[in-house]
């Protein structure tokens, strides 16, 4: 029967586990949501090109270094989301093929669709959900406080699993003590008998 410290040992993995996939899920929520707003701002930012480049072409005005700039824009917003994509294929254990867009274990040295040779990852951190998401840092922040509840709920069910293991052990050593002390009170008496 394992004893107290094994007991604690194993609920104590148990929670860091639990933790770790709560952590992976937190940044997965993170990702999706920078993502989510990444991609709303692109749209706007194409919007704005549309729109300028109407303008430019209907009113005969010059708006190229506008659009220029609104291109860069687009082109930052692609990259972050592309960053977040990759970062995601790392939590799922996978990467995207550069050549052919296919997810593909993350330890493979060549894509097994196209067969091109793929690079060793580099660790990119995401950025940060923008400002305007607070509600869905908020419900991040909640899962994060729940998950951490449910660590503690863990741990606390099997320190009392474990205390009641270690009183249930230490019943049976206290009853196979009375009855060592039984049977040499026997042997005893036996043994005295026997003199007389």
């Amino acid at each position: 029967m394992p004893n107290f410290e094994d007991l604690k040992r194993n609920a104590t993995g148990v929670a860091d586990r639990a933790m770790k996939k709560t952590n992976e899920l937190t940044n997965f929520v993170k990702l999706k949501m920078g993502i989510k707003a990444s991609e709303a701002k692109l749209s706007s930012v194409y919007e704005e090109i549309g729109r300028l480049f109407y303008t430019a072409e209907r009113n005969g005005e010059d708006c190229t270094s506008d659009i220029a700039a609104y291109i860069m824009k687009a082109d930052k917003l692609k990259a972050d989301i592309a960053a977040a994509k990759k970062q995601i294929t790392k939590l799922k254990k996978e990467r995207v093929c550069e050549n052919c867009g296919n997810e593909i274990d993350e330890n493979v040295a060549f894509c097994p669709f196209c067969g091109t040779k793929q690079e060793k990852l580099v660790e990119v951190e995401p950025e940060a959900a923008p400002e305007e998401e607070t509600n869905f840092e908020e419900i991040v922040e909640d899962l994060e406080d729940k998950a951490e509840d449910a660590c503690e709920e863990i741990c606390d069910k099997a320190e009392d699993i474990a205390e009641d293991a270690a009183d249930v052990v230490e019943d049976a050593c206290e009853t196979v003590a009375d009855k060592a002390e039984d049977v040499v009170e026997e042997i005893k008496d036996a043994v005295d008998g026997d003199n007389e």
